[in-house]
């Protein structure tokens, strides 16, 4: 007998999300899987507001920058680079703030998205991708507006100690 358990797993489809497959050792039964619409599928999804931080973007920019050179440059070893990928993540946050972006979930895909754009500055040097960047910089905003974080983030590097 093959044991099966339940898999909490959310699968964005283009028109519905399906919640509760479950998986053996070797598959992925949908069989007992139900389909949710989108309006209810989303308010299982807690968004995290950035208003806390207040006003001051440029200042909260600055210190983010310095948190994700900071951690890059404890996992790998302090290089240039960091500082460079550090500016660019600054630079999509105070753009995004100052139009008003409080959404952490949008700032983390523009972040992304940039840093995808422009990872030929970066590449050459880098022991990670545009995507852990980003990750980071959820899991930085998250801890900064005040929400638990799981056991799953990464240890934020704080720039004040």
């Amino acid at each position: 007998m093959v044991a099966t358990r339940s898999l909490s797993m959310v699968l964005l489809l283009s028109e519905s999300i399906i919640t509760n497959a479950f998986i053996s050792s070797s598959r992925v039964d949908f069989s007992r899987a139900r389909v949710v619409s989108p309006p209810v599928a989303l308010q299982m999804i807690e968004t995290i507001n950035l208003e806390s931080l207040g006003d001051d973007h440029e200042a909260e920019g600055t210190r983010l920058a310095e948190s994700i050179a900071g951690w890059l440059d404890l996992e790998w070893c302090p290089q240039e680079v960091h500082a460079a990928i550090a500016e660019d993540a600054k630079q999509t946050y105070v753009k995004l703030r100052s139009r008003g972006e409080d959404c952490v979930s949008s700032i983390m895909h523009e972040t992304a998205e940039n840093l995808y754009a422009n990872w030929d500055q970066f590449d050459k040097d880098a022991f990670v991708g545009p995507y852990d960047v980003a990750n980071y910089v959820s899991d930085y905003l998250s801890v900064r507006s005040g929400v638990e974080a799981c056991d799953c983030h990464t240890q934020i590097f704080d720039p004040d100690v």
